[in-house]
Protein backbone atom coordinates (compact mmCIF):
# COMPACT_ATOMS: atom_id res chain seq x y z
CA UNK A 1 0.00 0.00 0.00
CA UNK A 2 0.86 3.51 -0.59
CA UNK A 3 0.13 6.79 0.68
CA UNK A 4 1.36 10.38 0.00
CA UNK A 5 4.56 8.47 -1.68
CA UNK A 6 5.41 6.75 0.83
CA UNK A 7 5.22 2.80 0.81
CA UNK A 8 3.48 0.38 3.54
CA UNK A 9 4.18 -2.62 4.52
CA UNK A 10 1.32 -4.77 6.24
CA UNK A 11 3.15 -6.00 9.07
CA UNK A 12 1.58 -4.75 12.19
CA UNK A 13 -1.91 -6.69 13.58
CA UNK A 14 -3.34 -5.38 17.03
CA UNK A 15 -6.70 -7.56 18.47
CA UNK A 16 -7.51 -4.23 20.50
CA UNK A 17 -8.52 -0.99 21.01
CA UNK A 18 -5.32 1.29 20.23
CA UNK A 19 -4.60 5.09 20.46
CA UNK A 20 -0.93 6.65 19.63
CA UNK A 21 0.84 9.39 21.06
CA UNK A 22 4.09 10.74 20.57
CA UNK A 23 5.99 13.18 22.92
CA UNK A 24 9.36 14.69 22.29
CA UNK A 25 11.25 15.45 26.14
CA UNK A 26 14.26 17.84 25.73
CA UNK A 27 16.70 18.22 27.97
CA UNK A 28 20.38 20.45 28.61
CA UNK A 29 21.78 17.24 27.65
CA UNK A 30 21.16 14.41 26.19
CA UNK A 31 21.73 12.37 29.76
CA UNK A 32 19.17 14.48 31.16
CA UNK A 33 16.78 14.12 28.13
CA UNK A 34 17.05 10.01 28.75
CA UNK A 35 16.72 10.18 32.36
CA UNK A 36 13.63 12.27 31.90
CA UNK A 37 12.15 9.51 29.16
CA UNK A 38 12.92 6.37 31.49
CA UNK A 39 11.24 8.06 33.94
CA UNK A 40 8.34 9.05 32.19
CA UNK A 41 7.90 5.81 30.61
CA UNK A 42 8.18 3.55 33.79
CA UNK A 43 7.29 -0.25 33.77
CA UNK A 44 4.95 0.09 31.02
CA UNK A 45 5.33 -3.10 29.43
CA UNK A 46 3.40 -5.10 27.03
CA UNK A 47 1.18 -7.64 28.69
CA UNK A 48 -2.33 -8.50 28.08
CA UNK A 49 -4.71 -6.67 29.97
CA UNK A 50 -2.37 -3.57 30.40
CA UNK A 51 -4.11 -0.26 29.68
CA UNK A 52 -1.16 1.82 29.02
CA UNK A 53 1.95 0.64 27.34
CA UNK A 54 5.23 2.90 26.77
CA UNK A 55 8.59 3.14 25.32
CA UNK A 56 11.56 5.27 24.47
CA UNK A 57 11.37 5.13 20.78
CA UNK A 58 14.66 6.97 19.98
CA UNK A 59 17.23 9.45 21.20
CA UNK A 60 17.09 12.87 18.88
CA UNK A 61 19.48 15.34 17.98
CA UNK A 62 19.53 18.75 18.50
CA UNK A 63 18.21 19.61 14.68
CA UNK A 64 15.87 17.12 15.60
CA UNK A 65 13.80 18.77 18.60
CA UNK A 66 11.85 22.01 18.49
CA UNK A 67 13.91 23.89 20.99
CA UNK A 68 17.06 22.71 19.59
CA UNK A 69 17.93 20.83 22.91
CA UNK A 70 18.80 17.09 22.79
CA UNK A 71 15.93 14.66 23.37
CA UNK A 72 14.09 11.58 23.45
CA UNK A 73 11.09 10.47 21.54
CA UNK A 74 8.53 8.63 23.56
CA UNK A 75 5.24 6.94 22.35
CA UNK A 76 2.74 5.67 24.63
Amino acid sequence: MKINGVTIADTFAEAFTMRVARLVITGRTAKWAREAATKLTGFATSVIGCKCEAGIERELTPTETPDGRPGSACCF
